[in-house]
């Protein structure tokens, strides 16, 4: 357990009037890595990461690594081979 862990609120307090998709039916949440973005007070645009106890660095990795990966291969699916400016193999 990290020292922010001690000072942890409820997801619903901190999350306030963020919406997310249901999990599974029959599932129930165990942990969460949350990217977070802000406005900042300046009227920019700031990042958060929010990372509760019951996730280790090990997991967060793989959470990380696999997520990325399936981004990839969703842009990839996403490519079009018929690309008229593309050369001829």
């Amino acid at each position: 357990m990290n020292d922010s862990a001690l000072q942890a609120s409820p997801v619903e307090e901190v999350l306030t009037g963020l919406r997310i998709p249901p999990l599974p039916e029959g599932t129930s949440p165990a942990g969460l890595l949350a990217f977070v973005k802000l406005h900042e007070p300046d009227g920019g645009t700031g990042w958060s990461v929010r990372v509760t106890a019951e996730l280790d660095d090990e997991e967060v990795l793989g959470l990380l690594t696999g997520y990325v990966e399936h981004l990839r291969q969703a842009a990839a699916a996403s490519w079009d081979d018929s690309d008229p400016t593309r050369a001829d193999d």
